[in-house]
């Protein structure tokens, strides 16, 4: 039995959850630890409002609000966006002076200076003194290094490099479009170069999802040192006089650890954490935007690595972005749907199994709305209520069907189901063809007048995890014994369960 911690990379809280963050890392996080739980594995589900992020700073001036405020009540949305979508994380930190997060980042931080893999120095860098900002991050954009698309000097949205902001193109400021200037200052810096050997062991060939390999492969070629301070911006300080301003890229881990640890203790089990982070049997599995990658599958693996009192693997599932009706989501141009109003136009239950079966995985989705719409009243407004209203006359006769015609039609789907669920391989848009295609037998079948308890109780087990409330309806109405068909469907031998 493993025990997964599933995280969920924190979100800015300078606004509220739209459906790209759905159907990126805050739903597959949410299948992945319900399906391994159904597997029989232990998990902890978490996340946390990036609190100390730079474009905090500079929302905050766009709107003229106390930046901690837009925090606390834009964490309050999201909190409430993710619970109409019955995503429901074990534990949802916020950061800000939080005594578990202090201490975790200090923790990280210190351990790798003390080992000489952070050292301090003066470099050159961006600078408005119009404005009084340094380009860092959320106060400069210009030409990525790498690829050539416009980003800040942090993380490349486009190729999910860290650009080097001295050799980016046209770096300007963003409150006044006037070309940075360059200041020096002291700053920390994580050698990431030294970590080459130990990445290359623990990365490389593992069959991630695409593209991250060969990502890897051409990262860790051209490591260079990373900042990691950032006097005079945002991030937690951990010197009084505002010199060790730790950014929230370099954070991510610690903020991990400290979201554990504060769930641990909350609900009186402290000694989850050796359980989980300190035993071998424990694994970190990170639900990301690609454009992340650099710091979770580069930074935190270099981390982990002199965080000698920790025993952990970590497994990465990145995705791609999704688009509304073919174009990029816009809060700018207001083409977006936020969460919480498709959670209330529909139900969520048909959002999440949508926007599953258009996940953006390996590569870009696109989320049509009237297609939604109309699939919505097929499935959950025609098809799911004849369905539950058949109950009565389709009997209880599940396992004769299981065990009948259709057993090798059903072990091919469970197959597949079992292969798409496993954590080495894990891909909720599969999961959610499998159940799309067992619906649309279902479906005929039904309008044929023929049996479907067996594949109902087939939808019931292999639902819970992408549509939990329709699956709980299903077993209630069709009085199905859910630990005997769950163990029928995992083991796959019928026999063992035979009446």
């Amino acid at each position: 039995m493993t025990k997964f911690v599933v995280t969920i990379t924190p979100p800015t809280p300078n606004g509220d959850l739209h459906i790209g963050h759905i159907a990126g890392p805050f739903l597959g996080a949410d299948v992945f630890t319900r399906v391994q739980r159904q597997r029989g594995h232990d998990c902890v589900l978490l996340s946390y409002s990036d609190d100390y992020q730079s474009y905090m700073l500079r929302k905050g001036l766009e709107t003229g609000t106390d930046p901690v405020q837009l925090a606390r009540s834009n964490t309050d949305r999201i909190e409430a966006s993710l619970a109409a979508i019955n995503i429901r994380p074990d534990n949802w930190m916020r950061p800000y002076r939080n005594p578990y997060f202090a201490d975790a980042v200090r923790d990280v931080f210190e351990k790798a200076h003390k080992v000489g893999f952070i050292e301090f120095r003066d470099s050159m860098e961006p600078y408005c003194p119009d404005c009084d900002r340094w380009g860092y991050e959320a106060f400069a954009r210009g030409l990525c290094n790498y690829c050539g698309a416009e980003s800040d000097a942090s993380q490349c949205e486009n190729c999910a490099q860290a650009p080097d902001a001295e050799l980016m193109g046209d770096l300007r400021c963003k409150l006044c479009r006037e070309l940075s200037q360059w200041r020096s200052t002291n700053r920390a810096f994580l050698k990431l170069e030294l970590f080459k050997p130990h990445l290359r062991d623990t990365l490389l060939n593992r069959k991630w999802r695409k593209p991250l390999d060969s990502w890897l492969h051409e990262t860790l070629e051209h490591l260079h040192d990373w900042g990691v301070t950032r006097p005079g911006d945002a991030g937690l300080d951990l010197a009084a006089d505002g010199s060790c301003r730790v950014h929230t890229w370099f954070m991510g881990l610690a903020g991990y650890m400290a979201a554990f640890r504060e769930y641990a203790d909350r609900i009186g089990q402290p000694e989850l954490f050796r359980q989980y982070w300190q035993s071998g049997q424990g694994t970190l599995v990170h639900f990301l935007g690609f454009d992340c990658v650099f710091s979770h599958a580069v930074v935190y693996p270099a981390q982990l690595a002199v965080l000698d009192h920790l025993k952990v693997d970590q497994r990465f599932v990145p995705n791609q972005f999704l688009k509304l009706d073919g174009l990029n989501l816009s809060t700018s141009r207001n083409h977006a749907i936020w969460v919480g109003d498709l959670a209330r136009q529909a139900c969520a239950d048909s959002a999440r199994l949508y926007l599953a079966s258009i996940a953006p995985e390996d590569s870009e989705g696109d989320f049509r709305l009237a297609h939604f719409l109309e699939w919505r009243e097929e499935v959950f407004g025609t098809f799911f209520p004849a369905l539950l209203n058949s109950a009565g006359q389709q009997g209880s006769d599940w396992w004769s069907g299981l065990c009948g015609a259709d057993a090798g039609l059903l072990e091919a789907l469970r197959l597949q189901w079992i292969a798409a669920s496993e954590a080495a391989r894990f891909s909720m848009k599969a999961m959610a063809a499998v159940l799309l295609d067992v619906i649309a037998i279902t479906r005929t079948r039904l309008a044929e007048g023929r049996p479907v308890s067996h594949f109902v109780a087939f939808m019931a087990i292999t639902g819970q995890s992408l549509i939990p409330d329709m699956a709980a309806r299903l077993i209630e109405a069709f009085e199905l014994p859910e630990a005997r068909i769950t163990a029928t469907i995992m083991s796959g031998s019928a026999a063992e369960y035979s009446i």
